[in-house]
């Protein structure tokens, strides 16, 4: 900064001297002219290390602007967890005494953990919609932010939160709910199929062994039958 007001200054008083000069000469080509063209040349000079100095400070200053790696949520995801119209113009009329005055058992002794701005307590539909309400609800993000922890706990703004989209959310949140159940009923059935297939190669593995030793013990007792035979007639090869 002060390298840039120095370089400012030694333009301002070069341009003050290459003035006066001007003025004193005696050449024929008029002084107003020569004087404004020379103004416009150090305005120049000027405006091009102004230029300078500020593409070097943004190099000095960390950018403020937030950047995310995460793709946002598409709308089938959003819709997933109730992130819908329905919700976005319901959660409008909420103000801050809603939240305030909203009977509700008070949760001084509860000191649940909370990761990414939401409590740990909640279920797995829950903690996910939360944290896209949040991010895409403007309305309940500035309440969250006004109310949490000045004026309640976290898991009592939650608590009504889900309270009082009740009815709004509870369909996708069954629905996502059942889907869950299917899919682990379907991976215990792909793992039962499995785990049969495994316990079938075995016992065909066995039965082969099984037959492979039987074949070698009767070609045993075979060859030991033919020996006692010679044995029993000594003078017969």
């Amino acid at each position: 900064m002060e390298s840039f007001w120095q370089k400012a200054k030694s333009l301002a008083e070069e341009a003050k001297t290459r003035s006066q000069t001007l003025i004193n000469s005696s050449s024929p080509v008029k002084i107003a002219d020569l004087v404004s063209e020379t103004t416009k040349h150090s305005l120049n000079i000027a405006s091009k290390k102004a230029d300078e100095f500020k593409a070097a400070l943004a190099d000095q200053i960390p950018s403020l602007a937030v950047t995310s790696t995460d793709a946002p949520p598409s709308d089938l995801e959003l819709e997933k967890f109730g992130i819908t119209q329905d919700l976005r113009d319901f959660v409008k009329g909420l103000t801050l005494s809603t939240f305030q005055n909203f009977p509700f058992p008070d949760d001084s002794a509860s000191d649940v953990a909370t990761v990414s701005n939401v409590r740990q307590d909640l279920s797995e539909w829950q903690q996910k919609h939360a944290n896209l309400v949040l991010t895409t609800v403007k309305e309940v993000s500035k309440l969250r932010y006004e109310l949490c922890p000045r004026h309640m706990k976290d898991g009592r703004f939650w608590r009504i939160y889900f309270t009082l989209v009740s009815t709004h959310v509870s369909p996708y949140e069954r629905k996502y709910v059942e889907e869950n159940k299917l899919k682990q009923i379907a991976k215990a059935k792909d793992e039962k199929v499995d785990q049969t297939q495994a316990l079938g190669e075995e016992a065909i593995e066995g039965k082969l062994k099984s037959k492979t030793s039987t074949s070698e013990q009767d070609l045993d007792s075979y060859l030991l039958g033919d020996l006692d035979d010679n044995d029993d007639h000594p003078g017969i090869f």
